[in-house]
């Protein structure tokens, strides 16, 4: 019985440590309290595929809406600027047939980014080299069209991420 009765309070010790110190997880976003708007001009982009920057630049709007709190404002309003730069788009052959034609592929972006505090002028971060992939299969009827729009989904994915870090 007094095996019992000490299991009970250990268990008992262990429920009200979890319940103090909790898990550490938080579903607050990590943007300082003070910045509640972002202004993001249209990407630039390096690559001689054009287009990539209207399509990221959406992507990356829509996905700080669903999100984040912020409010996306023009240029005069806000608290922050996102700066963008798509510095490469690459496209990797993974597989090919005997008559070389592309079997499975992958597209890669890479994109360098800067926000500053409009408030002040200071750099708050700068990430160099952000990157995703992206593969397709032929066979699929997955294209290179295709790749590359999932790509753009989940690197602008990646930018939000980086955006909620403490920079």
């Amino acid at each position: 019985m007094n095996l019992k009765k000490r299991s009970t309070q250990i268990s008992g010790l262990i429920l009200a440590l979890i319940l103090v110190y909790g898990c550490g997880y938080s579903n607050k976003s990590l943007f300082s309290r003070n910045i509640n708007s972002i202004y993001i001009p249209i990407f630039d982009n390096t690559t001689f595929r054009r287009g990539l920057e209207f399509d990221l630049t959406k992507a990356v709007k829509n996905e700080i809406m669903s999100k984040t709190n912020l409010r996306i404002v023009d240029e005069e309003n806000a608290d922050t600027i996102l700066h963008g730069k798509i510095k490469d788009f690459k496209e990797v052959v993974l597989a090919g047939d005997i008559t070389d034609n592309i079997v499975e592929s992958r597209v890669m972006l890479y994109v360098d980014l800067k926000l500053i505090d409009k408030r002040t002028g200071r750099i708050l971060g700068a990430v160099n080299d952000l990157s995703q992939a992206a593969e397709f299969i032929v066979r699929r009827g997955e294209t290179l069209d295709s790749a590359t729009e999932e790509g753009i989904l989940d690197i602008a994915e990646a930018i939000v991420m980086r955006l909620e870090e403490k920079w």
